[in-house]
């Protein structure tokens, strides 16, 4: 049976329901947990990295997680979200996209602005094979391009090529971060794709995450509930490197 995760995307509503029932683009509750898990980690071992150069005044924040494989192959994943804008640098296309694959986005806000984030992937120990599969999170509807493959459906979840480099772009409220769709509400981070019923940890043949940490930028500060982020994460037992949600 395939493996799933649970992993949130829509707007105003971020996590999928128990199997990825993604049909559509429909919005997702951010309320639901991962299907791997029915419990809160309990002992989150991310951390923020004080001692990391400061980041750019663009960026919100930068996740980064190992994922080893189980033939012991090494990755460093890295989810890297800017600031909101107003338009991206190719807004014509970005808009297209959303328009081809993502059901409403228009009027889900009353004030849309739109996050972009990169998604880079580098093979530090042995080789990746591409069964190997690690999905990543992006708040409200996000497109994708570059290197990476959906999810179950578009306007979702991804799962990015080790190695590799992906874009992603999503409209989120253009208001107050923590309220109505703004950034701060969301999920963000890696995942191992599990079906549901195969329990709490990883199994011998899972891919697992460790070292899963964030640097919060300065531009982050406009979020009360992303100043949280580094000290809650959730690590499910190496199955998932996520911030932010409920």
């Amino acid at each position: 049976m395939p493996r799933t995760v649970l992993m949130p995307t829509a707007v105003g509503a971020v996590l999928l329901a128990a199997v990825l029932g993604l049909a559509g683009c429909a919005p997702q509750s951010p309320t639901a947990k991962p299907s791997h898990s029915a419990r809160a980690t309990e002992k989150p071992t991310a951390s923020a990295t004080p001692t990391a150069n400061p980041l750019p005044a663009d960026v919100l924040f930068k996740i980064t997680v190992i994922a080893t494989a189980p033939d012991g192959g090494r990755a460093r994943l890295t989810e890297t979200v800017h600031t909101p804008v107003a338009a991206t640098s190719t807004q014509g296309a970005d808009e297209t996209l959303l328009d081809n694959e993502c059901d409403s986005w228009r009027t889900a806000f009353t004030s849309t602005s739109f996050l972009v984030a990169e998604v880079t992937s580098v093979v530090t120990a042995g080789t990746w094979d591409p069964d190997n599969a690690v999905a990543t999170d992006m708040a409200g509807y996000p497109v994708w391009t570059g290197d990476q493959r959906p999810f179950q459906a578009y306007c979702a979840s991804a799962l990015p090529s080790i190695p590799g480099a992906a874009r992603a772009v999503s409209p989120v409220g253009g208001g107050d971060a923590d309220r109505d769709g703004g950034w701060g509400i969301y999920r963000y981070g890696f995942a191992v794709p599990t079906d549901p019923s195969a329990g709490e940890s990883p199994g011998p043949g899972d891919v697992v995450l460790s070292d899963c940490k964030i640097q919060l930028g300065s531009a982050a500060s406009t979020s009360i509930f992303a100043g949280t982020w580094p000290t809650t994460a959730q690590t499910d037992n190496g199955l998932s490197c996520f911030f932010g949600g409920t």
